[in-house]
């Protein structure tokens, strides 16, 4: 019998290591899917980018031309793959047989889903950058060995660059917009684990589908306000008070707003579960 109704650490920490035996298999190929994605493409780009060794030792290169490709890929790949991830969360709600046998996992509701949920949200950032340091390091190796005469250009890309303003590329210019972009990152990740929670089969699918039609909607419904209010209006337009700032730190702390309420509306969804889906 359950005597902690809401929460109990051991009880919590035996979820998790039952969570992670029983998943080893579907989480390992994963795992090796998004290594595998990422040393391909930065192999593939690297075999271009290093293709005239002479021609950069000459002009003096002294960066790794290849840092802004893995750093983009860095993003955009971490964007895809988070929201698929999220999407799996409630993976094991699929079926008859795989609802029953969560639903009589004895812990408790908010257990069950605390456990899926850091698996498939902060563990995956985890799982994900050790995949992308792999897929760099393997980059690094191949083409040290290959071409010895660049081992002073050719590095490891540094993950700093992406929110550290000066002389190279970076993808935002500071760490505000950078902790607007992850905010912004786990706002959307916090829909695709409120569509699980919705429709368990075909998660990712359907969420997508619904966020572009309701993305769609709300264009069109802004579009038209915007025209039949502002229309053969004089002036200059809307004058903006909140500087640009203000406005990053409104919108990072509304962004995780946003995605804190998913996850509890996620929660809430999950939890019912435990009447409308037992047969």
């Amino acid at each position: 019998m359950i005597r902690d109704t809401f929460f109990s650490a051991p009880r919590f920490v035996n979820l998790c290591r039952k969570e992670m035996v029983e998943s080893w298999k579907a989480n390992l190929l994963r795992f090796v899917m998004m290594y595998g994605i990422m040393a391909i493409a930065f192999v593939w780009n690297g075999y271009f980018r290093y293709n005239y060794p002479q021609g950069m030792i000459d002009r003096g290169v002294e960066q790794d031309p290849i840092w802004y490709f893995e750093l983009t890929i860095f993003l955009w790949a971490m964007v895809i793959m988070g929201l698929l991830s999220a999407s799996f969360v409630m993976e094991r709600m699929k079926t008859k047989t795989n609802r029953i046998a969560v639903l009589m996992t004895p812990a408790t509701m908010f257990e069950k889903f605390l456990s899926r949920w850091l698996v498939f949200t902060f563990g995956f950032l985890i799982v994900f950058l050790i995949a992308f340091k792999l897929a760099d390091w393997t980059r690094v190796m191949i083409y040290m060995v290959s071409y010895p005469e660049l081992k002073s250009v050719i590095a490891s890309a540094p993950l700093s660059y992406l929110g550290n303003s000066g002389y190279y590329w970076t993808g935002l210019q500071t760490w505000d917009g950078l902790l607007m972009a992850l905010s912004g990152y786990f706002f959307a990740q916090s829909i695709f684990v409120l569509g699980s929670s919705i429709w368990p089969r075909n998660s990712f699918v359907k969420t997508f589908s619904a966020v572009i039609v309701i993305i769609i909607v709300y264009v069109a419904i802004g579009s038209l306000l915007a025209k039949i209010l502002f229309e053969g209006r004089g002036g200059y337009g809307v004058h903006q008070t909140m500087s640009d700032e203000a406005m990053m730190h409104l919108s990072t702390a509304v962004f995780f707003a946003m995605a804190v309420f998913n996850w509890i509306v996620a929660y809430f969804r999950f939890k019912e579960s435990e009447i409308i889906n037992r047969w």
